[in-house]
């Protein structure tokens, strides 16, 4: 979640779009075994899809978070605010609560669940878990949607003053679920959008092993971004909504790089003590903002730096094997 939302969570933000990322405390617990989710899916036709699909990542993919997140389905729990969209599953509203007091909402969609307790509560019949900040000035509902990989519906609420959260917490989650199951909202996205696509499908291990070395260790994270762990090293894959590299080129002292097939990609190079590469390009335009696209972000890291080692030719070699499997635009 955003820098934004580490305060601003608790103060609320100014911009009408806000897509930019960061993370705040929480607990997260795994899924029970075997759980696959259930109830129907999304759908235009107004139609359940087979029981079963709702929840499948395949289908979260594509639901629009701010859409669950209407006036209709806020106003239950006080005086909403613009939703603002994060990224493809991450939707913001700063709002009031029925007491004129702040209540600010972010929705996450297929939220990496990893932990170590295990679901006390169920909320629209899935297993559901819950935590809160020790001052009480923040909860996290989470329901269970995987269990392989570990993935749910996370409800973050907060405020700058302590309270109670999580009852109003959970009255969004209900609902959201509820809502998914039913006949989701979709997003609005390009021709060529990556929105369909499982990150952690579009690499071979040969491929992953040029960069990362022959032991990575693969993990999904959230809907739309996938790492490989190896000794030292690690490699990570993210499709986001956000601002267009080329347009942030000089503030972000970014070098373009020609990766072939009509593809340029901003190139940032650290060196510490150990060695970072990152390479981006906006894949298509987002409908919905012109100062937005759908980006692809590749990230590769090592926390030693290893003499010799052209961190920025691996993870190009990467982009280079990966450009062909994307859609077409």
């Amino acid at each position: 979640m955003a820098a934004c939302l580490a305060a601003g969570l608790l103060a609320g933000c100014g911009a009408d779009v806000d897509l930019s990322k960061s993370t705040s405390r929480r607990t997260t617990v795994p899924a029970e075994a075997g759980l696959t989710g259930g109830g129907g899916g999304p759908s235009t036709s107004g139609k359940p899809a087979p029981t079963g699909d709702a929840f499948k990542s395949e289908n979260l993919r594509k639901v629009n978070p701010c859409g669950l997140m209407d006036e209709d389905t806020l106003k239950a729990f006080g005086d909403p605010a613009n939703s603002r969209l994060r990224d493809y599953s991450m939707c913001s509203n700063y709002m009031k609560d029925k007491d004129g007091k702040e209540l600010n909402y972010t929705l996450t969609l297929g939220d990496l669940t990893v932990g170590s307790k295990s679901p006390t509560k169920t909320i629209g019949g899935l297993p559901a878990t819950e935590s809160e900040l020790e001052d009480k000035t923040a909860c996290f509902v989470t329901a269970i949607t995987e269990s392989d990989p570990e993935r749910g519906i996370t409800v973050q609420t907060g405020r700058s003053e302590a309270g109670d959260l999580c009852t109003p917490g959970r009255g969004l989650l209900e609902a959201v679920v509820n809502r998914v199951r039913d006949d989701a909202p979709l997003l609005e996205l390009n021709k060529g959008t990556l929105v369909d696509l499982e990150p952690c499908t579009l690499l071979s291990d040969t491929v992953v092993a040029s960069a990362v070395g022959d032991s990575a260790r693969k993990r999904p994270s959230g809907l739309h971004v996938c790492n490989w762990n190896g000794d030292g090293v690690s490699f990570t894959l993210t499709f986001k909504i956000g601002p267009k590299p080329d347009d942030l080129a000089e503030a972000a002292k970014t070098t373009p790089v020609n990766l072939g097939d009509g593809v340029t990609a901003q190139q940032k190079s650290e060196s510490t003590s150990g060695t970072r590469c990152r390479l981006e390009w906006a894949h298509v335009a987002f409908p919905e903002d012109k100062e937005q696209a759908e980006v692809v972000s590749l990230d590769f890291s090592r926390y030693t730096a290893q003499a010799g080692e052209d961190a920025c030719g691996k993870t190009a070699t990467v982009a280079k094997a990966l450009i062909p499997r994307l859609p077409k635009k």
